[in-house]
């Protein structure tokens, strides 16, 4: 399965802070807590406790780039569901573990330990990432950074759709443990 847009994409970014947390911050907190897990209820209410503008300015495949410790807080999965749902991809100086595990197991692609990429582009910016090389090219100002890329093993888990669709492929790869004894 082919990851949509391939690993080496263009589009606008959006920029944020630090210590930017899932819950109440990327997503509404009583849809973290109601359970909500449907892209269509979740999109429009993506990053809305942050910048309500935000959704307005955002297009499918866009990047979001975010600065230290973005996704702080619970590792609650109902934002990347939606960011996935619209093709997003996210360039962050840093993630915590949970939260890392958590965007892969959802199939979002991820770019992390970008060191002082808030300084490097700015809101609105064009970009040309690379995430297999971890290049990363802001085409509005000219000027290129290579950042560490995207781990074999973890780009296989994207490909294959996160951990759902990592799971459907070992089960039709081995249909005799497919049902339990």
């Amino acid at each position: 399965m082919a990851l949509e847009g391939g690993w080496k994409t263009r589009a606008r970014c959006h920029v944020l802070g630090d210590d930017v947390p899932h819950d109440g911050g990327v997503m509404r907190f009583d849809f973290i807590t109601g359970r909500v897990t449907d892209p269509a209820l979740l999109i429009p209410e993506l990053f809305n406790e942050i910048d309500p503008g935000l959704k307005t300015r955002i297009r499918p495949g866009d990047f979001i780039v975010a600065g230290k410790n973005f996704f702080c807080g619970k590792a609650h999965n109902n934002g990347m569901i939606a960011m996935k749902a619209l093709g997003l991809r996210v360039l962050c100086e840093s993630m915590p573990f949970r939260s890392f595990r958590a965007a892969i197991g959802v199939a979002l692609p991820c770019l992390i330990q970008c060191k002082g990429i808030r300084e490097f582009v700015q809101d609105g910016d064009e970009l040309e990432v690379d995430f297999e090389s971890g290049e990363v090219i802001d085409l509005t100002r000219g000027e290129t950074r290579r950042y560490p890329a995207v781990a074999r093993d973890i780009k296989t888990i994207v490909e294959e759709g996160g951990m759902q669709g990592l799971l459907a492929k070992w089960l039709a790869d081995h249909p005799e443990l497919a049902t339990p004894a």
